[in-house]
Parts: structure tokens; C-alpha cells; sequence
């Protein structure tokens, strides 16, 4: 028998069975599970950026994909990436005659042959896009209904068995969930792919896309509208037997309700959460107009661009209130400015004024939309203006910003732009106002910059004293008007720069 016998506990383990008050800050190691590290791992794998992105649109016809394809394209183009739609309709009209190829009977899954064509016009435009990103494309958007998870999984598998080649050195695109390519004897490249579900079940809204692409679509050229309406809607009950939404299993999805601000994501990380889920987010169908107004340098601050300061002009603000008040009498007016005393100051005058005639303004003032830092550059003024003609998108000021950087500190505006459903005026400066238009008409950045580009870059000048007005279009598109703002007689019951600022001071923001 004896005295019990003593066990010695080493103190990491004593001090590791004492209690843990999990509320008292203090750091405690953890032991995660192998279940959960397993996840994780799961998770490491698909964070990184793969140097090309394929995005599937998923859905079925008259649901607003194409819409959500060219925004998309235009906004990812607009931040730097080479990216570029790859529509199944468009081969299938291009290679095939309209009569046996686009009337609802095609589309019928019950016929053998049809459904094969179909796949093969289906493959072949993706086999077009995948040679576009071996020749260096970053981005691509595969544009077809992909409504059933055979037709995805084959997508996917051709992309894990394709071998493509870097062709020099790409930037890195958006990252999402995907397989990788990799091999040997060589600089090979990974391809990710996100599909991107548009799923619509609101009334109004499909009666809004069908008419909108009977109106526009070649499929039903020669048809009357209710013809062509009924021709869509046979369509869509062809692909309605086999549609099945993307699932979890299938790998990384974006999926958008609506065409409104409801989306939901799976395995989506990296650059895909960063820019395009937040985009998505914001798109809407509602349709409103956006201004455009530069303001004279010199006005309220010390900022010189492109060309010099000239004398204050504070008749601008005058003018830009009183344009706005006839152009868009009656509507809320969603204000953005940048937070130069010049634009906070004519900010302020428009608001007072809309106020004053009884319609609502709402004004946020927004450091992104300064104007473009020249660094050490900023007092040369002479070549301010060849400077802006000759630089690439990511060139850079010595000391200051490239387009590039100026680019990436407007998307939270744009953001708020997409987003708004009411008329949005942006008072701003030359080259922050020609970079938003550049998004807009889907333009590269670098070729809008210098004011003889174009006559909106040229009325986006300092002293042009001109408004652009960007309407919508299909598909998401814009176009745009060029108004000039007019001189105010004496009779103007428009308060004046001192009256209107001074009594607004602390209300608008």
C-alpha cells in the first residue's frame, strides 16, 4: 500500500486547465479542429487571384443578363482589365439563319438534333473565349443561358483540362472559386471561373426585360410585337423544363434577385468580393439621368489644373443652379462634390436653390472626386495639358497619381452613382468628371483625358462652363448630351454666392 503517490503536472499544462474567462481580452491559444482546418484549407485555396477570370452568366431568357454582362464589361474594363463579352446569340445569328435558328421551336429540348446544335454554337464561343485569354485577355463573360448543371459542368471541365499560355506579363484579374491550371515546360496560367445568376420573378420586371429585348433583339426582326412577345415566352417554357439554379456543389456564384440590390455568394473571395460583388449590389433598372459640371479653377480654393488658374468665376455656381432648376424641375437631385471649397460652395448654391423651389437635394461631398494629384508636377502648367494626351493609364505623376490610382479612388463613386434611382448631379473638377464619363460610354480612361479628345472632354474643362448629361440606353449603355449654361439676366430671383453659401453654412454636408 504506502502514502498515495504524487503526479507532477508540468505549469503550461496546470495554467492551460485552470479556467478561461473568454470576455477578459486576454490571448488563449486555441486547438482548431481538423474538421474546420480541413474547411479553411478549402478557403486558402480559392482566396488568391487567378491571373484569368471567366464569368458565366447563368439564367434564364429575358432575365437581364446581358444587361448585367455589359456593366460588368464596362466597369471591369474601366478599372484596368482586359475584358470582353462572349454572347452564344450572336454566334448563332452570325453563323446561322435567323428562320431555323432564332424562332422559339429551335430552343425545344425534346428535339435531339436542335439541342446538339445548340451545345456545339454554346462550345464553340466558349472555345473563342478561352483563346481570347490565351492571347492575353484577363476577364472573360461567357453570355448564354447555361441554365442546367450539365451544360456548367462541362464549362468547368473544359477549363481545367485547357492548357493556355501567358502571353507576356498580364496584370493580376479578380480572383474567384475555380480550377486551376498548371503544368510543366512552361509559363502556364490558372483559370478561375464565377458563375453569375440572374434569377427574376417579379412581374413587372420581366414584362420590362421581354419588351425591352423583343424591341432590340435580331431574333425577332419581321415579327409583330405581340408575335414576338409570344415567340420569347415559348422560349422561355423550352428552357423553363431543364433550368436548375446553380447549387453550392457547383463551385463559386454570385447570385443577383431582381436585377434589385438582393444578392447572395458563394466561395467568392478575393478581388471578386473587393469590386464586383460590391458592384452588383448597386445595379438597378431604374432610369435617370446623370450631369456632369467641371468648375472654373480658382474659385473658393488655390487648386490649378490643366492650364492655369484663372480669375474667380462666381457667377458658375449662378448658373449651374439655374440649369439644373429648368432641366430637372420637379425630380430629388442626388448632389455629389468634391470636398474643394469651390465645389462645396456651388454644391451648396444648387441645393438652396432646388430647396428653395420646393424640390428635395441631397448633397454629400466626397474627397475621391479631387482632382487628379500631379505631384511635383502641380505648378507646371504649361504642358499640363500635352502631359494629359501623352500618359498611359498607369503612368504616374512623379510624387502624384496615375489615372490608374484616380480610377481606383472614384469606383466608391461610381458605386453611389449605380446605386442612386434619382437624378444625380456630380460637381467636380476636369479630370475626375472626364474619368467618370469615361465608365459611363465604356471608354478607355487614358484616351479621355486631355481636353481635345473629344467635345464632352473639352466642355469638361475648367472654364467651359457646360454641363454633360449621360442618359441611359439598353443594355446599360449611356449616351450623351452637351449642354452649355446660360448667362443670368439681373431680374434672376437666384440668391447670390455670399447669401446662398453663408445660410446654408452647417446644413449641407
Amino acid at each position: 500500500s504506502g502514502p498515495p503517490r504524487t503526479t507532477s503536472v508540468p505549469m503550461a499544462a496546470a495554467r492551460s486547465s485552470r479556467p478561461v474567462d473568454y470576455y477578459d481580452g486576454k490571448a488563449v491559444s486555441l486547438d482548431i479542429p481538423e474538421a474546420i482546418q480541413r474547411r479553411l484549407s478549402v478557403r486558402s485555396s480559392l482566396t488568391p487571384d487567378s491571373a484569368k477570370l471567366i464569368l458565366v452568366m447563368v439564367g434564364l431568357p429575358g432575365r437581364g443578363k446581358s444587361f448585367i454582362a455589359h456593366k460588368l464589361s464596362r466597369f471591369l474594363n474601366w478599372t484596368g482589365y482586359q475584358t470582353e463579352i462572349f454572347n452564344a446569340g450572336q454566334n448563332r445569328r452570325a453563323n446561322h439563319s435567323p428562320t431555323n435558328h432564332s424562332r422559339a421551336g429551335f430552343f425545344d429540348p425534346s428535339d435531339a438534333e436542335r439541342k446538339a446544335k445548340r451545345e456545339s454554337i454554346a462550345m464553340s464561343t466558349f472555345e473563342e473565349l478561352l483563346e481570347w485569354l490565351a492571347g492575353g485577355g484577363e476577364i472573360g463573360i461567357f453570355d448564354a443561358t447555361n441554365s442546367n448543371p450539365q451544360r456548367r459542368a462541362l464549362l468547368v471541365s473544359r477549363a481545367a483540362e485547357w492548357k493556355g499560355w501567358r502571353s507576356g506579363d498580364a496584370s493580376p484579374a479578380a480572383g474567384g472559386a475555380g480550377a486551376g491550371v498548371a503544368g510543366g515546360g512552361g509559363a502556364r496560367f490558372g483559370v478561375s471561373i464565377v458563375f453569375i445568376e440572374s434569377i427574376c420573378t417579379d412581374k413587372s420586371i420581366l414584362e420590362a426585360n421581354m419588351l425591352s429585348k423583343v424591341r432590340a433583339s435580331p431574333d425577332f426582326a419581321g415579327l409583330s410585337e405581340e408575335e414576338a412577345l409570344s415567340d420569347l415566352r415559348q422560349r422561355v417554357s423550352h428552357y423553363e423544363a431543364s433550368y436548375v439554379p446553380v447549387a453550392d456543389e457547383e463551385g463559386a456564384y454570385i447570385k443577383l434577385f431582381d436585377l434589385s440590390s438582393k444578392v447572395t455568394a458563394h466561395q467568392v473571395f478575393g478581388r471578386m468580393t473587393q469590386r464586383v460583388l460590391p458592384y452588383m449590389m448597386s445595379l438597378h433598372i431604374s432610369l435617370r439621368p446623370i450631369f456632369l459640371a467641371a468648375l472654373p479653377p480658382g474659385y473658393g480654393d488655390l487648386c490649378c489644373e490643366e492650364g492655369g488658374c484663372s480669375s474667380p468665376n462666381q457667377s458658375f455656381a449662378l448658373q449651374l443652379a439655374s440649369w439644373v432648376g429648368r432641366h430637372a424641375p420637379s425630380s430629388p437631385l442626388r448632389l455629389l462634390s468634391s470636398t474643394q471649397a469651390s465645389a462645396v460652395d456651388a454644391a451648396r448654391v444648387v441645393a438652396r436653390d432646388m430647396r428653395r423651389r420646393g424640390v428635395g437635394c441631397s448633397v454629400t461631398n466626397v474627397s475621391c472626386l479631387n482632382p487628379l494629384d500631379r505631384g511635383s508636377e502641380a505648378g507646371e502648367d504649361q504642358w499640363a495639358t500635352q502631359r494629359l494626351a501623352s500618359m498611359g493609364f498607369s503612368q504616374r505623376y512623379p510624387g502624384g497619381e496615375s489615372f490608374a490610382d484616380l480610377v481606383r479612388r472614384l469606383e466608391a463613386c461610381v458605386l453611389e452613382v449605380e446605386a442612386s434611382t434619382e437624378p444625380v448631379l456630380i460637381v467636380a473638377h476636369a479630370t475626375p468628371c472626364r474619368a467618370l464619363r469615361a465608365y459611363f460610354l465604356g471608354l478607355p480612361v487614358a484616351e479621355c483625358m486631355c481636353p481635345a479628345s473629344s467635345r464632352a472632354a473639352e466642355a469638361l474643362a475648367n472654364a467651359s462652363r457646360s454641363v454633360v448629361e449621360l442618359l441611359p440606353a439598353l443594355f446599360g449603355k449611356w449616351s450623351e448630351e452637351i449642354h452649355t449654361l446660360e448667362e443670368r439676366g439681373e431680374n434672376s430671383e437666384v440668391l447670390s454666392i455670399d447669401d446662398a453659401v453663408f445660410s446654408l453654412e452647417g446644413q449641407v454636408g
